[in-house]
């Protein structure tokens, strides 16, 4: 796999060695930076899957499991973002299972849910859950009589990205840069751009043409390292345990580390098994009705409060505060002045005005419990 995943020499694993948790997690690392192609995105799948299962053991993986666990891939196919099943060991495409079109926030080609791992047996295909279980005994697909040796022939001509992007551009017609432009994205990528404030500032500024291309480089790397579980991520509280998360830098370049998740944190998962990859995400997510309500009873409260500052001109409120460590040209939301001062002295509550630079875990839970309690309009409704 690591052959057919073009792993760089010096992150390849020995035969008969153990997989240390940093050898994993700096192979996922690399997994989520190195440039992606149609020939590779199966077993980099395979990979990224072998890597999180490695992290969440916490310990070395002797080579007695690690050769047990290699050999399951054998019989394992991946669906690639061309619509195309490869083996998840050596990334030779067998079938195309139909176009790639986004649904539901996923992308999928037929049954089969882009970047998931799945059983072939007897030419036959079969669901897996994520820790590569058969899940139903029901098939979703075959393998056709004829092989399309011709369009196999031309595997490798062309970046995943090239088809992910059609497939995205298909639905993806009005994104004008803003948080409800970024909904009609594959969940997860939406999320990840959303609650990466230095990297959105500069997305938004971007043609369409240019979003649609850079959603699509973000989906192909989200779904090989998720496993397929990217394009509807769960949300979830954190478990208090060392997760690995990802982050998307002001460049668009992705970051993977192992960091303790807060209990209580609002997490969105690719996935919701041990295995989970985590994104860490500021707003949490609130019924739109409940969150009306709640924002209905705040505006009462702020204009009981702040009188004089109740109707006057909007003004913008950073969803990441600067003084938390927001960057000065993140994502904002305008607001009524009484219910921005109402906001802004909940902030202080929980920590004032200079006592130091707090770290990304601890700010996404002083936001979690302010923005609990004070939804935004235009995010949370």
């Amino acid at each position: 796999m690591q052959e057919s995943a073009q792993v760089d020499e010096h992150l390849r694993l020995a035969a008969n060695l153990p997989l240390q948790p940093q050898q994993a997690l700096a192979l996922w690392s690399w997994l989520a930076k190195a440039p992606l192609s149609l020939r590779t995105f199966a077993p980099r799948t395979a990979l990224a899957w072998l890597s999180r299962h490695a992290l969440t053991q916490r310990r070395p993986l002797p080579a007695s499991e690690l050769s047990p666990l290699c050999e399951r891939f054998l019989s394992l196919v991946v669906m690639r973002p061309d619509g195309y099943l490869a083996s998840a060991s050596s990334g030779q495409p067998s079938w195309r299972m139909g176009q790639v079109v986004l649904r539901d926030g996923a992308l999928m080609a037929g049954n089969f849910f882009v970047g998931r791992l799945y059983l072939s047996h007897a030419g036959i295909f079969y669901p897996l859950d994520e820790e590569l279980r058969l899940s139903s005994g029901t098939p979703l697909g075959e393998l056709g009589l004829d092989k399309d040796l011709v369009s196999t022939s031309l595997d490798g001509a062309e970046e995943a990205l090239a088809q992910t992007a059609l497939a995205l551009a298909a639905s993806v017609t009005d994104v004008d840069g803003t948080l409800e432009g970024l909904r009609q994205l594959p969940t997860t990528v939406a999320t990840l751009i959303e609650s990466s404030p230095e990297y959105f500032a500069s997305y938004r500024d971007r043609p369409l043409r240019e979003q649609v291309r850079e959603a699509s480089r973000l989906s192909t790397h989200l779904l090989m390292l998720a496993g397929g579980t990217a394009g509807s991520g769960v949300r979830m509280a954190g478990t208090g345990v060392r997760l690995p998360v990802l982050r998307l830098n002001a460049q668009g370049l992705l970051a993977v580390e192992e960091v303790a998740v807060p209990m209580g944190t609002v997490t969105t998962a690719l996935g919701s098994g041990a295995s989970a990859l985590v994104l860490m995400s500021a707003p949490p997510p609130l019924d739109p009705s409940a969150a009306r309500a709640l924002y209905d009873k705040g505006m009462q409260e702020a204009r009981k409060a702040f009188p004089h500052l109740a109707g006057g001109p909007k003004q913008k409120h950073h969803l990441h505060p600067r003084y938390l460590g927001g960057p000065d040209n993140g994502p904002t939301v305008l607001l009524d002045p009484a219910y921005h001062q109402l906001i802004t002295n909940e902030f202080r509550k929980s920590q004032g005005y200079g006592r130091g630079t707090l770290g990304l875990a601890q700010a996404l839970e002083i936001m979690r419990v302010v923005y609990s309690k004070y939804p935004l309009p235009g995010v949370h409704f």
